[in-house]
């Protein structure tokens, strides 16, 4: 058998998914899985509250069995302690993660929905469409971002779902000019010139190709996002324009025990380090992601 022969009855190789060598990457990342350990515990909080709460979170304070056991200290029964209507805090910073993976998730998804379609448009078309939308993007980065939310919470109410809105609204600048900027990168590339010149029409080329192409950037960016915007939400609720009573909310819980600091050191310690776990597990994701998807990057800190 001739050596032609022998490499064509040869079976050929599998080819390795990218889902499978990305998974792979994310696996020997350190700061990764750190990440995603710790949200894991927060979105397993979260998921199974009913089951871990040794109590519900909302119980009524008025009644005299809880009241008797008002700001409690941590104890075997109340292990990390009661709050002023002698509720358990432990089952409140459970409850808590819900809100918290709500709030993060549905700003971000916002934001990136809106911010995307707004970054790839301006990049793919130029021209005075890019000259628009980004001037318009500069107006709200002029902004302070805890700024212009306050007043969008201001004006459309305090609630929980004005707080997410408002948080997700600031948020769109951020990821219309890195979706701009991938986009950017990738129309000048030759994949781009032969789709144009084959006759593939703008939107197909912009929404198949090109926008996929940009999208690294993106994931890392929103990995940090949720952190920021669980943050943002929490400074609303510690001003009163967030989440309002009875809901279990970290910042919140913070707004409603911050005269207590001296006195009862547990009923603000344990929400502030909720808030501090939580941005820190999104924030080493995003890392660990950056270290990731950055072929500049990759091969270096893990």
């Amino acid at each position: 058998m001739s050596a032609v022969d022998r490499v064509l009855d040869r079976p050929a190789a599998r080819v390795r998914p990218p889902w499978r060598d990305a998974l792979r990457r994310v696996a020997g990342s350190r700061l990764a899985m750190a990440g995603l350990a710790i949200i894991g515990l927060l979105a397993l909080c979260a998921v199974a509250a009913p089951l871990i709460a040794p109590q519900h979170p909302d119980a009524d304070g008025i009644w005299a069995a809880y009241m008797r056991e008002a700001k409690q200290p941590p104890s075997w029964r109340h292990w990390m302690g009661t709050d002023k209507l002698g509720r358990d805090l432990a089952s409140r910073i459970v409850y808590g993660a819900r809100t918290s993976l709500l709030i993060g998730v549905a700003s971000v998804s916002l934001a990136i929905a809106v911010g995307a379609a707004l970054g790839a448009v301006a990049g793919f078309f130029g021209r005075w469409v890019d000259g628009v939308i980004m001037r318009l993007m500069d107006i709200m980065l002029a902004f302070p971002s805890l700024l212009l939310a306050l007043g969008i919470v201001t004006l459309t109410g305090p609630r929980l779902i004005n707080a997410m809105l408002a948080v997700g609204i600031v948020s769109i600048p951020t990821y219309a000019r890195i979706v701009r900027a991938g986009v950017l990168a990738e129309v000048g590339k030759d994949y781009v010139t032969a789709s144009r010149a084959l006759g593939a029409g703008p939107w197909r080329l912009l929404a198949r190709h090109v926008l996929p192409n940009a999208l690294a950037p993106l994931i890392v960016a929103a990995s940090l996002g949720i952190g920021t915007a669980i943050l943002e939400a929490a400074g609303l609720g510690f001003l009163g324009l967030g989440a309002q009573p009875p809901l279990a909310e970290w910042g919140l819980m913070l707004a409603d025990n911050r005269q207590s600091l001296h006195a009862y050191w547990w009923l603000v310690t344990f929400p502030g380090v909720a808030i501090m776990l939580t941005v820190l597990g999104f924030n080493l994701l995003g890392d660990g992601l950056r270290d990731i998807l950055d072929p500049r990057l990759r091969g270096g800190r893990r």
